[in-house]
């Protein structure tokens, strides 16, 4: 019976002897024990029990302490500082997180070794293609700017017209390819044409060289425009 007692005060909620023969079976208080049990607890004064239609529901006996005004305020006061005191527990958890998140992005020793060494990889190769310009200027051999731009022009005249050329063969090569209905590569060995490569030309490398020089020069225009 204390178990079925200890039981209903531990849920404090309203139950019938099914909850708690259900709850208490495996400890052998089955429903009809169960049953007993209440309502001796309620003979008892140990429980309270109150009609609910053809069932009987039972519950713990409530006998808190009726707090007046004064304990009231203290309790309001006590609750206050519990939930300032957690607000800053939260802000501090926020802050937390945060510095943790930042610290997870921040390198570690080792990647920014690694990453010095890259860089001084680099600025070694970088010191290798300009230290034959260095000489070239300590013996006086550093061309004009006048000059540089004369073989700038050169290039790109020489650039343009290759590109034309090669767009305006590409176009009769394609339409004579789609008359013929042959495979291109066949097609292309019977009228014995040759790529750049077939004659040891990199064309991507004077392609890149050419797209760069237009895209300063047109920087260095807007730039001029900007300063007028």
């Amino acid at each position: 019976m204390e178990t079925v007692r200890a039981y209903v005060a531990r849920m404090n909620r309203p139950l019938n002897a099914t909850n708690v023969g259900d709850a208490l079976g495996a400890s052998g208080v089955k429903k009809g024990l169960a049953q007993k049990y209440l309502d001796a607890l309620v003979d008892d004064g140990a429980i309270r029990v109150k009609d609910a239609g053809k069932q009987k529901v039972y519950y713990a006996t409530q006998d808190d302490e009726v707090v007046d005004a004064e304990g009231l305020r203290a309790m309001d006061a006590e609750a206050k500082a519990v939930s300032e005191e957690n607000a800053r527990a939260s802000a501090e958890v926020g802050r937390l997180r945060s510095q943790l998140r930042a610290l997870r992005n921040v390198q570690s020793v080792e990647a920014m070794a690694a990453a010095r060494r890259d860089v001084e990889d680099e600025n070694e190769t970088l010191e290798k293609k300009i230290e034959p310009l260095r000489r070239a200027k300590a013996n006086g051999e550093v061309i004009t700017e006048s000059e540089r731009v004369k073989i700038e022009d050169a290039f790109v005249k020489g650039m343009e017209a290759w590109l034309d050329r090669r767009r305006k063969f590409n176009n009769l090569f394609e339409t004579v390819l789609e008359g013929t209905g042959e495979k291109k590569q066949k097609l292309w060995g019977d009228i014995g044409a040759e790529t750049e490569k077939d004659v040891g030309i990199d064309y991507d490398k004077y392609r890149n060289i050419y797209d760069d020089l237009k895209k300063q020069r047109l920087a260095d225009s807007r730039a001029k425009r900007m300063k007028r």
